[in-house]
């Protein structure tokens, strides 16, 4: 295994700016991201005040469904002892759910495990599960390669409503027909049996995507004790209650907050990341397992076209005795992971980062600082195949990033096109339109009313003339088909969609062809937070 890295592809301009100049941005956030500002914010930040003895039953109770290994029933045990955490989050996506997921928890992980032994104090790795999201459409698929191109596979049962993904169930019979379907498209490999009947073995019992989402994960990082937690698990919004309540009675001025942190983000150029509105309350409602966004209104917290609408005295009910019946948004999520968890650091990617850097004031308006907010580890995992391809061609991961691999396959298709044929259709093209133009003045000077046959019919040559451009363009491809589809591979395997190949591949072809052992390979590499793209050759 070799690894190589790069400058970050792909970065937009505030990321960019945060990898390479986060000092520059320091009226958004309350730490850079070094170690000099890990122990800063390890010395200032009094963890004492979390509900460190509620917060790890909750957590215990949990992962039980899931079987808690002897590193994890450890990392609870420091938990509750004034350990702090490391912890990150992603949607519940399916079969994990794309590569960038499992990357966010080797970077939980490889970044706790350093501080550990950096800070010397327990520093345990949790990750965060959104299982409060709605928006089904975002993770009820996955990418598979088919006849050579990448297809998305969606699991077949629609949404029908907005309800949250812990509380979406698959239909037993859909589901195993889709993973069966998935799985019939991977090339058969020593791996791909195991591989099938363990996949199918934990959504027995987990039939919800969080729940098949957290069963995976914790299977895939059992000897690692990552800790997981639904953010919708009703235990789990009980021991909220206290901090929904304060959220609700200073809702007005948060949101006047984050507002006019977001106008001043965008004034720095880098836009409006949660598109927040003046008048947001910044929490949901929860009606069996659906989820509305309120607004306030005339001192109420509404949401219009659903008929809700609850008093802040109302609300402050709801959020003591029925917690269970709010859940966090954008803005308030994080600042609820504050509160529940004692957090050393964050890990984020690029987007949730961007949406962090207007929240500085909303944090300080509940007397906390943000965590250190790490940028998560960025992988490209390269095959040996595309190993190949790449020395075959002399190209580094980098030059199929910035478009070289397109570039080359165009040149060397137009080097081998004859453009006499190109030029000879066009020919016929000019030379039948003036034919046909020759005969049109012919018959209007003979006032023969014919033409809009006459154009009729020449529609009709110039669409066959099209036809026979195009069978001949087809027949040229084909001939270089095989030099043409290694150009596509080293794309497809490199840029799927036109992005990093993290964000749209899920880690089921890479276990399928390397095996179970490949997430315990990753997480053995001495990884830098340095903001670098890591390239691993396996």
């Amino acid at each position: 295994m070799r690894v190589e890295q790069y400058t970050q592809p792909f970065a937009s301009s505030f990321y960019k700016r945060y990898l390479e100049d986060v000092g520059s941005l320091s009226s958004f956030f309350h730490y850079e991201w070094n170690q000099t500002a890990l122990n800063t914010r390890f010395q200032e930040t009094d963890f004492s005040n979390h509900k460190r003895s509620e917060l790890v039953n909750v957590l215990t109770k949990y992962m039980s469904k899931f079987g808690i290994s002897t590193k994890s029933a450890l990392h609870l045990e420091e938990l509750e002892n004034n350990g702090i955490v490391v912890i990150g989050g992603q949607q519940a996506g399916l079969l994990s759910g794309p590569l960038y997921s499992i990357h966010k928890a080797i970077s939980v992980i490889t970044l706790a495990k350093q501080q550990r032994e950096l800070l010397g104090v327990p520093v345990v790795p949790v990750f965060w599960i959104a299982g409060e999201d709605h928006d089904i459409d975002e993770i009820n698929h996955v990418y598979i390669e088919r006849g050579r191109k990448l297809q998305k596979v969606v699991y077949p049962e629609p949404s029908r409503i907005k309800k949250m993904a812990s509380e979406t169930t698959f239909d037993t019979d859909l589901i195993n027909a889709y993973l069966e379907e998935i799985f019939q498209s991977l090339p058969e490999t020593l791996n791909t049996k195991e591989l099938f009947k363990k996949v199918t073995s934990l959504l027995e019992n987990n039939l919800t995507y969080s729940d098949f989402f957290a069963a995976l994960m914790n299977d895939l990082f059992r000897e690692e004790g990552l800790l997981l937690i639904d953010a919708a698990y009703e235990p789990f919004r009980k021991l909220e209650s206290d901090y929904f309540q304060q959220m609700v009675k200073n809702s007005s001025h948060l949101a006047k907050l984050v507002f006019e942190n977001e106008m001043a983000f965008e004034g720095s150029g880098f836009g409006t990341p949660i598109q927040t509105k003046e008048n947001a309350a910044n929490l949901f409602y929860v009606e069996n397992g659906e989820r509305f966004l309120l607004e306030r209104k005339d001192d109420k917290f509404v949401h219009e076209s659903k008929g809700i609408s609850f008093s802040e005295e109302e609300m402050l009910n709801i959020a003591k005795n029925y917690p269970e019946k709010l859940s966090n948004n954008v803005v308030t999520r994080p600042i609820m992971q504050e509160m529940v968890f004692p957090v050393l650091s964050f890990i984020g990617g690029p987007g949730e980062i961007a949406y962090w850097g207007t929240l500085k004031t909303a944090f300080e308006l509940f007397d906390m600082k943000m965590p250190v907010i790490m940028p998560r580890l960025s992988i490209t995992i390269v095959n040996s195949k595309t190993q190949n391809l790449l020395e075959k061609f002399s190209f580094t991961v980098q030059d199929v990033w910035e478009g070289a691999v397109e570039n080359t396959k165009l040149q060397y298709i137009n080097e081998r096109r004859n453009e006499k044929v190109t030029e000879l259709i066009e020919t016929i093209k000019e030379e039948l339109t003036a034919k046909y133009k020759e005969l049109e003045t012919l018959l209007e000077k003979e006032d023969l009313k014919l033409v809009p046959l006459v154009n009729k019919n020449l529609g009709f040559h110039e669409k066959q003339l099209i036809f026979i451009q195009n069978a001949i363009e087809d027949t040229f491809l084909g001939k270089l088909d095989a030099s043409i589809h290694r150009y596509d591979r080293l794309t497809m395997e490199l840029t799927p969609n036109g992005g990093l190949q993290e964000r749209t591949y899920t880690p089921l072809q890479l276990l399928n062809e390397v095996g179970l052992n490949l997430i315990q390979n990753l997480l053995e590499i001495p990884y830098e937070f340095n903001g670098k793209h890591y390239s691993v050759l396996i």
